[in-house]
């Protein structure tokens, strides 16, 4: 027998050296074409990193503008003429967002900020022009604000009965617009910044060793020579067709690639750069990898070859043992089982004492009950559940369940197995399966969930997810349910951050948060939907004989526990509930129109002394600026 063995071993050792140059072979020809492909990944990524901060750039603003059109509501009842009511109400706007100052005027371009001060005339500015056309605008490029710092300019009209009244306008410090500019990619070998249509530079860290050091993007290009005048031109036609491109230029031997794509604002673009020497020592690492690979590889095949003819011998037993030892192992999370549909007995294989806390070998179908005593008490119907599988003709079965742990809790364990059919393929003979410990991945994905769902300081649910939520009770339940929509705005809460400080701030939104949830109970869906705005759906059954006089019980409990004065021990603020509520179906089914009503009656309570609570009527259509959009 020894001799046979002896007789196959050079034609294993010519099919090992085969193997080995194959394999060198396909690794110098992968190695090759992701080179080939470095330069172009490169590329896509420098794309999407432009395109991402086109879109962050885009969303500030966006909030900041959205900021403005909430505070421009507090003028629709503030004559723009009457210097002592106008300037009373835009002191209340200090502290918004992320301005660092806010200012009104009039149609006549005067202005008056939040510090009670003149900004100056903004007549001829064109931010203000087309503001009072009725559009909320960007200013064009960064000025020179009254203290010397450079800022943006944001302006939303005031309107009052269809027309422009005056102009709100807020001042957004050139620090933080350039600090989402600030992180370098690449390895620090990339860069983002933004111009305007013409080329001059807005937005960029200045730094000498990078593009937007210069003013003027194409006058650098220009003075360079680093493209062509045809190319130059190619790619100012683009920009004023707001068009995506890319650029390969070379200035000083330093070969760099840009990538511009318009922001969607003031037909203004971000430019990416990232040089063409850190593509270049990509492919250097992945070629040294390669190389590597090979070395090793060719290192591995040698000692295989050296021990060949040990390792034939001995394959049958090695492979036998590390698979009983891949099963017994004490330290495994799997437990493999076999059910026996004859015999009505489960048998187990590996180590039973991870999965039931005791060594248990095998349990007929009859005693199943010292296997289900240590499941959850809301999974164990388990032999139901696969037997009412098995009825509608399912072969292959899987399910996440928990049993119960020694630390005195539940972990999570998948369950998965397959149904063994006699050479008839009809009559099921066993089923076999494993158990595996899944509780670290299921808790993780437990907790994206939580954080995807709720608000980060109150603990609700945020606003995204509370329109999931309440759309899709009302499309289940359009004929068989009763529904309250809640929107709760907290009475001078501002002058709680402004007066006390922002803790005092978010410890009375968590007192809020906590005490809905007390009202409230755990079928109903509550929520944060901004700032001191929170919102509750209650459900009830559509038997229930008093839904009305519940909901009203309920919103007079709000109003009640919601009141708080809070304190620092010199300055006192006293904060009230205003609640605008509508119903479902009543009102509509529809989760917008029912934000929408609330929202009404909500802005009529705020409008008639507050601290109260009020269900919506047609009387009130209109009443509000609602801020579902």
């Amino acid at each position: 027998m020894f001799g046979k063995e002896s007789r196959r071993i050079p034609l294993y050792t010519f099919f090992a050296f085969f193997l080995v140059s194959v394999t060198v072979f396909s690794f110098i020809t992968f190695e090759r074409a992701v080179n080939r492909n470095v330069s172009e990944s490169s590329t896509n990524f420098l794309k999407e990193i432009a395109s991402l901060y086109a879109g962050t750039f885009q969303v500030k603003l966006n909030d900041q503008l959205f900021m403005l059109e909430s505070q421009a509501r507090y003028f629709d009842d503030v004559d723009m003429d009457d210097y002592n009511a106008v300037k009373q109400t835009i002191m209340s706007t200090k502290g918004v967002g992320e301005f660092k100052r806010i200012a009104v005027a009039n149609t006549s371009g005067m202005t008056i900020n939040y510090d009670g001060k003149s900004s100056g005339n903004i007549l001829m500015k064109d931010y203000f022009k087309k503001a009072m056309k009725g559009k909320a605008q960007i200013s064009s490029n960064i000025s020179t604000d009254e203290d010397g710092e450079q800022v943006l300019t944001l302006a939303v009209p005031i309107i009052k009965n269809e027309k422009v009244a005056g102009v709100i306008t807020g001042t957004f410090a050139y620090s933080i617009l350039d600090n989402i500019f600030s992180v370098d990619t690449f390895g620090g070998e990339g860069y983002s910044f933004i111009i305007d249509k013409e080329g001059q530079i807005l937005i960029g860290s200045k730094s000498p060793n990078r593009l937007c050091f210069v003013e003027n993007w194409f006058d650098f290009f220009h003075k360079n020579k680093a493209i062509s005048t045809h190319d130059l031109s190619v790619i100012y036609s683009e920009m004023q067709s707001n068009r995506t491109g890319i650029i390969n230029y070379s200035v000083n031997e330093a070969h760099r690639i840009v990538v511009y794509t318009p922001v969607g604002l003031n037909d203004w673009y971000v430019l990416s750069v990232v040089t063409a020497d850190y593509i270049l020592s990509q492919q250097t690492k992945i070629t040294k990898i390669t190389i590597t690979l090979i070395v090793v590889m060719l290192l591995v095949f040698t000692i295989i070859t050296i021990f060949l003819t040990r390792l034939i011998q001995q394959k049958a037993k090695i492979e036998k043992d590390n698979s009983r030892y891949a099963i017994t192992s004490e330290n495994t999370q799997t437990l493999i089982f076999e059910f026996d549909y004859e015999k009505q007995v489960v048998e187990f294989t590996g180590n039973s004492q991870v999965v039931f806390g005791e060594n248990i070998k095998q349990v007929s179908l009859k005693d199943f009950d010292i296997i289900s005593s240590k499941i959850h008490e809301s999974e164990r119907n388990l032999l139901a559940d696969i037997r009412a599988f098995r009825e509608q003709g399912g072969t292959n079965y899987t399910t996440e369940l928990r049993f119960a742990n020694a630390n005195g809790g539940y972990s999570w364990f998948k369950l998965s197995g397959t149904v063994i059919f006699d050479r008839d393929g009809k009559t099921p003979i066993k089923f076999i399966g494993n158990l595996v410990n899944v509780n670290s991945q299921v808790l993780h994905e437990q907790e994206l969930k939580v954080q995807a769902e709720t608000d980060l300081l109150s603990g609700l649910l945020n606003k995204i997810y509370m329109e999931k939520n309440i759309s899709k009770f009302i499309s289940e339940n359009k004929q068989s349910a009763f529904g309250a929509f809640f929107i709760i705005d907290l009475d001078n809460f501002k002058q709680v951050n402004d007066k006390l400080g922002h803790t005092y701030g978010d410890q009375a939104i968590c007192d809020t948060a906590n005490k809905l949830t007390l009202v409230f109970s755990e079928k109903d869906f509550i929520g944060r939907i901004g700032g001191d705005e929170f919102c509750v759906f209650l459900c009830l059954k559509s038997t229930n004989k008093n839904p009305l006089g519940v909901v009203e019980n309920k919103a007079s409990v709000l109003k009640e526990i919601l009141a708080e004065d809070y304190t620092n021990g010199e300055t006192s603020v006293h904060v009230t509930p205003s609640i605008g509520i509508s119903l479902f179906p009543k009102h509509s089914s529809s989760y917008k129109e029912l934000f929408t009503k609330a929202d009404s009656a909500l802005y009529h309570v705020k409008n008639n002394g507050k601290n109260n609570f009020i269900i919506y009527d047609d009387s009130m259509k209109g009443a509000g600026e609602s801020v579902y959009e």
